[in-house]
């Protein structure tokens, strides 16, 4: 059996969820909820040894699959990623280019990053960016003009 790589090798690809119970519709605020819900399951995963700054980010594909990125950091602090870039990076590499909503946790609802404002803008586009605390409670809604109002290229 292979991946969408055409590889065989099942760790070539990294996990995924899916929604397939029920589809986020992001008009009801507990669907952003459940959406922010899965970047604090994501922010768990958070290879953050070195700062201790865990992040965690939920993808929202168009088609309902839910992407997860989490930062991982290196003692080679520039090989570090954000978890913005590896859940934008991970949906690109599995063919996934359609996107509804982005949702990015921390322990201070920080937002992104420049790199990371800069591959939103030119990968998800004007979808909605939820950023909220660790506790999920409160969270702020952003479209990337307003995060980077004079990108790159």
């Amino acid at each position: 059996m292979t991946n969408r790589l055409g590889s065989s090798n099942p760790n070539r690809i990294p996990k995924i969820t899916k929604t397939k119970s029920k589809k986020i519709n992001l008009d009801k605020e507990k669907d952003i909820k459940s959406l922010i819900k899965h970047a604090l399951k994501a922010q768990s995963n958070s290879k953050s040894k070195y700062s201790n700054f865990a992040v965690g980010c939920s993808l929202l594909c168009e088609d309902g699959t839910i992407i997860y990125g989490t930062n991982i950091e290196s003692a080679a602090y520039p090989s570090t990623l954000c978890a913005e870039r590896v859940a934008i990076y991970s949906a690109l590499s599995q063919g996934y280019s359609n996107f509804k909503a982005i949702a990015i946790v921390s322990d201070n609802a920080a937002k992104p990053c420049g790199s990371c404002r800069q591959i939103i803008y030119e990968y998800l586009g004007d979808i909605p960016i939820y950023i909220s605390d660790s506790k999920g409670s409160k969270h702020s809604t952003h479209i990337i003009k307003d995060l980077l109002p004079y990108p790159f290229g």
